[in-house]
Formats: C-alpha cells, sequence, structure tokens
C-alpha cells in the first residue's frame, strides 16, 4: 500500500468511535486528543532489558514493535556501526522508538508528530548524554536513494504542515533549507534528521526498514560546548572509513553547509536544491 491509497476521512471514520481517547489535551501535546494520532501511536523506550510498549497498542502492533525494535537495536549496537552518539543513546537507554502506516500516509504523519511531542517532553533537558527517536516504517522497500530522498521530504513537509498549526519553528535554529544554520524543527525543537532505507549506498544508512531518525539539535551545541563534539567526530568517521572506506561526502559541521543536504543520506549533488518549504508558524498568524 502506497500513501495515495490512504485517505484521511477513512482513517476519521475507523477512528471515530474509539472511546479510549482522552477528554483533555496534555499541555506539550496538542495532538493527544486527535483519535488518529493516538491510534496509531506506537511510542516505546526500552529499560532494564524490557521493551515497554504503548498500553493500548494491538496485540499484532506489538508483535511487529518487538521484531523491528530488535532489528533496528542489532543494526546500531552492531561492532562496526559508525555513530557512537546512537550507540551510546542504545547502550544507555536514551532512546525511543515507533513502528508506523507507511511513510507520507497521514496516520504515520499524525502519529509521528504525536510521539515526537512526547519525546520532547520526555527529554526536557539534554545533558551530557546522547538521546535518539527512531522512526520506522511498515511499507514495501523503495527501489532507489532517489526514491527515499522525495519520499523522506515529503514526509517531512507533511509533519511541518501539521506541527506549524501549533508551533513556531525552534528560534535557535534556521528554518530555511538552503541556511547553513538550518535544522528541521518539530513543537518548537531542533531536531537533526537521519534517514536510513534497504537501498542506502552508505552501509551506516541501510536498514530494512524505511526509517527517520530525530535527534535533538542542542545536545551537539551541548557537547560541542563541554569539548566533546570534535572527539566523537572523528570517531564516528574513523568508524565510518573503516566500514565504507570513505567518509560520507556529504558531512559538514553545523554552520558549514545546509545539514538538509544529510538528512538523506545520498550524495546530493553540488546545486541540489531541498524541496522542503516552510511557512509561518500558528504564533506568528
Amino acid at each position: 500500500m502506497n500513501s495515495s491509497e490512504i485517505s484521511f476521512s477513512k482513517f476519521s471514520e475507523a477512528c471515530a468511535d474509539d472511546k479510549n481517547s482522552e477528554t483533555k489535551p496534555r499541555a506539550w501535546n496538542p495532538l493527544s486528543t486527535d483519535s488518529i494520532s493516538r491510534k496509531y501511536s506506537s511510542y516505546a523506550s526500552f529499560a532494564n532489558n524490557k521493551a515497554i510498549y504503548p498500553v493500548d497498542a494491538s496485540s499484532q502492533l506489538i508483535e511487529n514493535l518487538e521484531t523491528a525494535h530488535t532489528e533496528i537495536r542489532n543494526h546500531v549496537l552492531f561492532e562496526g556501526f559508525a555513530c557512537v552518539g546512537a550507540r551510546s543513546a542504545f547502550n544507555k537507554n536514551g532512546y525511543r522508538f515507533g513502528l508506523y502506516p507507511p511513510m507520507n500516509s497521514e496516520p504515520a504523519v499524525r502519529s509521528l508528530c504525536h510521539d515526537l511531542y512526547e519525546f520532547c517532553n520526555d527529554f526536557k533537558f539534554i545533558g551530557d548524554e546522547f538521546v535518539t527517536y527512531i522512526a520506522m516504517f511498515q511499507e514495501d522497500a523503495v527501489e532507489t536513494e532517489q526514491e527515499f530522498e522525495k519520499l523522506m521530504w515529503a514526509h517531512l513537509q507533511a509533519m511541518h504542515d501539521l506541527d506549524s498549526k501549533y508551533f513556531n519553528w525552534d528560534s535557535r535554529v534556521a528554518s530555511e533549507p538552503s541556511d547553513n544554520n538550518f535544522s528541521f524543527s518539530i513543537g518548537e525543537r531542533g531536531l537533526f534528521v537521519v534517514g536510513l532505507h534497504p537501498q542506502a549506498s552508505r552501509l551506516s544508512r541501510r536498514f530494512k526498514y524505511k526509517t527517520l531518525v530525530f535527534n535533538p539539535h542542542e545536545q551537539f551545541e551541548t557537547l560541542r560546548e563541554r569539548g566533546k563534539f570534535e572527539s566523537m567526530k572523528k570517531i564516528i568517521r574513523a568508524r565510518d572509513v573503516a566500514t565504507q572506506g570513505s567518509i560520507n561526502p556529504v558531512l559538514k559541521n553545523f554552520g558549514e553547509s545546509s545539514e538538509a543536504r544529510q538528512y538523506s543520506g545520498r550524495a546530493v549533488e553540488d546545486d541540489w536544491l531541498c524541496p522542503f518549504h516552510t511557512h509561518r508558524g500558528k504564533k506568528d498568524e
């Protein structure tokens, strides 16, 4: 099933009789009473060697989520995996994860925004520990890197379209993808996005599920202020060379080039233009 086959109205009708919806929204999550968001939310955590799943999750979702979670843990904790920040988050349980309907479908967009609001509330303050959110999507494999890139940006655009009804862009980062200080934003929280998929040319980005990893931007600034960022970057690049034989050519420090060029993992062309467009948030209207 692709995203074009999914109708928002059909999902609205399917969720209309959801009797488990809360009547009072949580202050940090404007989608907490949205029936579609809650129906497809799969916000889960891992602690004490045990996965903790959503209370209202169906047995089928939990079964699929367990499989996907085991695979992403094996992928990140594999000795050759390059990103030591992600490995640290997994080793110290500083992550949350979820499994969603097809990327760029209405339920996937709404439920992922819902779960990222929960994630941002869970990690209001970030110190030295690396934290991350992993969103995996249930759908067929893509054929090319370009196909994934197009789908990824369409999904991020749809998330922004929804998020901008409730929040402004994080003022600490730029909102235009051509700006060297750009970072994606949800819930007024800058997030560095990492895409993974089966056709990725970079081995560290190759994964069975289409996946988007969201890393709070301020943790990189905190690491930089405390003198830990450069050493982490050197380790990541050394591990990348050991695995791939080369450094990902699109990797740049924040402020040197727009990080939008790095999100999909593809070595984009010099004249590549990001298809993402920002617009005013609700508070600016």
